[in-house]
């Protein structure tokens, strides 16, 4: 009889151990494709957001360019907000999926929306910060590369300067929204206020920030790369049908990696519509891998510095 209520611990206990990058991804994928429909279920909630906010974007009601600049503002701001949600809901899915093997998602999104305020302040925070930092490194630079172009090896030198430029941009959007998917994660898994969470990130990230950012920097290309084939196949099969032309294809080359709200009114045809649904539905297939990821890594920290999964195992078998 003891022997049947240790094995039935064991079999409800969730696996939690130390990671490395490929194991990582695994259990990523792996969570995604068992709980697939209520990740979906959770960022339905985005997509219908960013439709609706499309669709009042290019309302063409007879107003003045100061209330059309307003409502695209609200709109943005709203977007924004519902996306804090979502992504707040599907961290805490995760956090769900990987400690009890189980989602609920009427709770999770309510999570999220309780703790709203502060994740929205904090990422507010370091985005500003991530911006301030990124144009301080940014138009130095600029201004250097001008003068550079002048000359024959400067137009070398211009290319070279602007990849590293380029790197150091990603590397310090990446660093920031390291700290922030930490800081998240303390508030939502945690429970910590705005001050607390941003310490807690810090304890966490201490001493292995290059390997987490790195990390942090692999999943976000791993998210974009596979948005971006997606999205670039769908494209391809609407040119190859005639749906939509190689001119137009070569303009929206440069938006495929990212869902942007239209801010400007243009005539749209039906296959332009069409196209735009399936990206956005791609973004928000696509969005829960970059979450889990780092909510995982969120998880494989705590459990390389506080032993995290004996806590767990000892909370389950005093259960």
């Amino acid at each position: 009889m003891e022997i049947e209520s240790q094995t039935a611990i064991e079999n409800t206990s969730p696996i939690l151990r130390p990671m490395g990058f490929g194991e990582l991804l695994d259990t990523t994928f792996s969570l995604y494709r068992t709980h697939f429909l209520r990740f979906l279920g959770i960022t339905f909630v985005y997509f219908m957001t960013i439709v609706i906010g499309s669709s009042i974007s290019f309302l063409n009601a007879p107003i003045s360019r100061n209330e059309w600049l307003a409502i695209r503002i609200s709109v943005l701001v709203v977007v924004f907000g519902i996306s804090v949600v979502v992504v707040n809901g599907l961290m805490s899915a995760t956090a769900e999926a990987y400690l009890d093997g189980n989602i609920r998602i009427g709770g999770v999104l309510k999570q999220g929306i309780r703790r709203f305020l502060p994740c929205f302040v904090g990422t507010l925070l370091y985005g500003l910060l991530a911006v301030i930092i990124s144009t301080l490194v940014a138009l130095p630079l600029g201004s250097f590369l001008s003068i550079l172009r002048l000359s024959a090896f400067g137009i070398v030198l211009n290319f070279v300067l602007t990849l590293f430029a380029f790197l150091v941009w990603v590397f310090v959007v990446v660093y920031f929204a390291t700290y922030w998917c930490f800081f998240a994660a303390a508030i939502l898994v945690e429970g910590k206020s705005i001050r607390d969470a941003i310490r807690r990130g810090r304890e966490l990230i201490r001493r292995m920030s290059l390997k987490i950012v790195g990390t942090m920097m692999a999943i976000f290309l791993l998210y974009l790369g596979i948005s971006f084939i997606l999205r670039l196949s769908f494209s391809l099969l609407f040119t190859l049908t005639g749906l939509i032309n190689m001119a137009a294809l070569e303009k929206k080359l440069g938006s495929l990696m990212f869902i942007q709200i239209p801010i400007i009114q243009e005539r749209l045809s039906l296959s332009d519509i069409v196209l735009y649904l399936i990206h956005t539905s791609v973004d928000a297939i696509t969005m829960p891998i970059w979450v889990i990821g780092v909510a995982l890594l969120y998880f494989d920290q705590r459990i390389r510095k506080e032993g995290f999964d004996i806590e767990v195992m000892a909370k389950h078998q005093s259960e």
